[in-house]
């Protein structure tokens, strides 16, 4: 909430899309806030609070476009509050001041917006650093015949009560998973499961292309995980769809 690089992408741009320049955050009290958004309108305000990672206070108002909502530059107040909780982090955000209905209503779904964007963001500073190990060692795990041995591979990259749903899986722990891959192996010799394209990460969840193989190569399956991450970066959920 104090670097000033990323609170303006945050408030700014559009996902995939760089900042409009002109924007300002000042992270001290009287500090300038100048918010210039893709449409080209602008907020205009000043910080008020700054106290990380736990508040943020700023005020808020338009300029030029002051008409159409009533709120002239830092004549309301915006206070966001972060708390940490077991399942990750809450965001509260309070956008009080003199507007009528619709003018709060309308912020109301801007501000909404902008909570996606930052929860968007979060979770892809959370989960990139780890992701692709996270996913090597489950792809690792699922082709394991020994069993100890997968076991702690699995125990890495996966809650003890993962969740898998598949065409021919249903299980709820790690063991029953852990069995699971076993019987496969036994039925299937010589087979590889490997990722097969890129991963898509979004708010926590991510699509994870795979195939089947042969051993010389030639893809007897195709399909897509949808894989559900904890907070803490383990794998809390699969349901496999085949392709």
């Amino acid at each position: 909430m104090s670097d000033q690089t990323r609170v303006v992408a945050w408030m700014t741009s559009l996902p995939g899309t760089p900042a409009p320049t002109g924007s300002i955050f000042e992270a001290k009290p009287g500090g300038a806030l100048r918010i210039i958004f893709p449409n080209r309108s602008e907020a205009k305000g000043s910080v008020v609070e700054v106290d990380p990672p736990h508040k943020l206070v700023f005020t808020w108002g338009y300029e030029p476009d002051v008409a159409k909502t009533g709120l002239r530059p830092g004549s309301s107040r915006v206070e966001i509050v972060i708390r940490a909780t077991n399942g990750g982090t809450l965001v509260t955000l309070t956008h009080s001041g003199p507007m009528s209905e619709k003018v709060a209503k309308d912020h109301e779904s801007g501000w909404r917006h902008h909570l996606s964007q930052l929860a968007v963001q979060c979770a892809m500073e959370a989960h990139q650093a780890h992701l692709a190990t996270t996913i090597q060692t489950y792809f690792a795990a699922s082709m394991e015949p020994d069993q100890p041995t997968r076991d702690s591979l699995l125990s890495k990259c996966c809650e003890p009560d993962i969740r898998v749903r598949t065409q021919f899986a249903c299980t709820d722990t790690i063991a029953e998973f852990s069995g699971h891959i076993a019987n496969g192996l036994k039925h299937m010799p010589g087979v590889v499961l490997a990722q097969d394209g890129v991963v898509r990460h979004l708010h926590g969840y991510a699509r994870i292309p795979w195939k089947v193989a042969t051993p010389e190569g030639k893809a007897i399956f195709k399909g897509e995980n949808i894989v559900r991450f904890t907070p803490g970066g383990k794998i809390a959920e699969v349901v496999s769809f085949p392709g």
